[in-house]
């Protein structure tokens, strides 16, 4: 569902959103129950999609750089 054979942007684009929605996820259930170990199972979450889109930016910048492109169908390269 989140594999999109056009563009690597869209594709990080997508997980980051359904990061998103489980950090907000949590923070509800958290809010909602008084449950504050919610709220840090949230916190550590956003931090992991933080550390995920930095290196999804990266893979990016790379990709460009070695094709000037950022669609996967310009990679035939990296296919098996």
């Amino acid at each position: 569902m989140i594999y999109n054979y056009k563009s690597f942007f869209v594709t990080m684009l997508s997980v980051e959103v359904m990061y998103l929605g489980v950090v907000s996820s949590f923070v509800l259930y958290g809010t909602a129950f008084h449950d504050a170990n919610a709220s840090v199972y949230g916190l550590l979450i956003l931090i992991f999609a933080a550390c995920e889109s930095a290196v999804g930016l990266g893979l990016l910048i790379v990709l460009y750089r070695f094709g000037s492109a950022v669609s996967f169908d310009a990679y035939s390269s990296l296919h098996s």
